[in-house]
């Protein structure tokens, strides 16, 4: 009985050494196992907040295509920036009373890629926007005073598919971020494809979020380049331009919500008026207001760019103009409370 053991015994070890081998070959080679393989890279990549569907379709379930995973700050203002597939992510949670001079560079890295187009909403019942370069979600917490957020910053503009599954990706990651991190806050549908990036258009036939902006005897603005005024965006912009040689930016408005309107405030002193409820001088003044489900107050900004000779005409048409475009955009977002700069400002 031993003597036939014995001689069983090197073919049922070759049979287990043939299974293994078999099985680590499907393992590593199969797509169920390549599957298996990136979920488990997941797991230890970016606190594991990196949806598993979301990202997939950009890295091919390669976790080589997962790096640059780094964490800042403590319990207040943290953030995690990580890179999917050349996408940089930085996700963040923001209590209502930080500023831009509190703990960790997170508002540095709130839209920090340049665009050549206006934010544009992402739709689906999401409050985020995407320029084609840079991609956000806010969600609120209705639970404590704070916001969770998630941008994401591309290489170059995307196309419409492209972009559409990075907003998807940025917003999968908000809602695991929200869950994780204990926020309770309303997350959107699907995400529609975004439109084309906005080409500039005729003064006259401003509709979006340079509507309402008297621009009928500014002879000097060519041309306005503006996103659709859908009331979700937290981050909107109007720009005022001038064809000569070249087509130049002479006035930049910009609507700042929720986090991205606590990004321009600070305790430094030389940064710190917008801390205050409206004011200005030169051409550059800002405004604020009370918004629904927002901590910090509302930003309306104007900015005469280089290429603007400042002179006292100049600043009362800014200062007008801001006055208007801050109160469409209030309207339109459901703010009160509007505080706009004196005329002596």
């Amino acid at each position: 009985m031993k003597a036939a053991v014995r001689r069983w015994a090197p073919y049922v070890a070759l049979s287990l050494a043939l299974a293994v081998a078999a099985g680590y070959g499907w393992y590593r080679m199969s797509d169920t196992g390549k599957g298996w393989r990136y979920e488990e890279s997941l797991k230890t990549f970016c606190e594991g907040l990196i949806p598993y569907e979301e990202s997939a379709g950009f890295t091919g379930k390669d976790g080589a295509r997962l790096s640059r995973d780094y964490r800042a700050g403590g319990s207040e203002g943290d953030y995690d920036s990580c890179t999917v597939a050349g996408l940089d992510l930085t996700i963040g949670r923001i209590p209502d009373s930080l500023s831009n001079s509190d703990g960790p560079d997170v508002f540095d890295r709130l839209g920090e890629g340049d665009a050549d187009g206006p934010p544009v909403p992402l739709g689906g019942g999401w409050r985020g926007y995407t320029d084609l370069v840079n991609t956000a979600v806010v969600l609120a917490c209705d639970n404590k005073p704070g916001s969770v957020v998630v941008t994401a910053q591309d290489d170059d503009a995307a196309d419409a598919s492209r972009a559409q599954g990075i907003a998807e990706l940025v917003a999968a990651t908000a809602v695991e971020a929200a869950g994780r991190w204990n926020c309770d806050a309303k997350a959107g549908g699907g995400i529609p494809t975004p439109a084309a990036e906005p080409e500039r258009a005729s003064r006259f036939d401003a509709t979006g979020t340079c509507g309402g902006i008297p621009l009928g005897d500014e002879d000097h603005v060519h041309w306005i380049k503006e996103g659709p005024a859908g009331g979700t965006a937290p981050l909107e912009e109007c720009v005022l331009g001038e064809t000569k040689a070249d087509a130049v930016n002479l006035f930049e408005f910009e609507a700042a919500f929720g986090p991205f309107a606590q990004r321009p405030r600070s305790d430094d002193p030389d940064r710190g008026d917008l801390k205050r409820g409206a004011g200005g001088s030169k051409g550059f003044f800002w405004a604020t207001a009370r918004c629904p489900g927002d901590g910090a107050r509302a930003v309306f900004r104007v900015a005469p760019t280089e290429y603007v000779y400042v002179d006292e005409e100049v600043t009362e048409f800014a200062r007008k103009a801001l006055g208007t475009f801050a109160e469409r955009r209030a309207e339109q977002h459901g703010c009160t409370d509007l505080t706009l700069p004196a005329a002596s400002s």
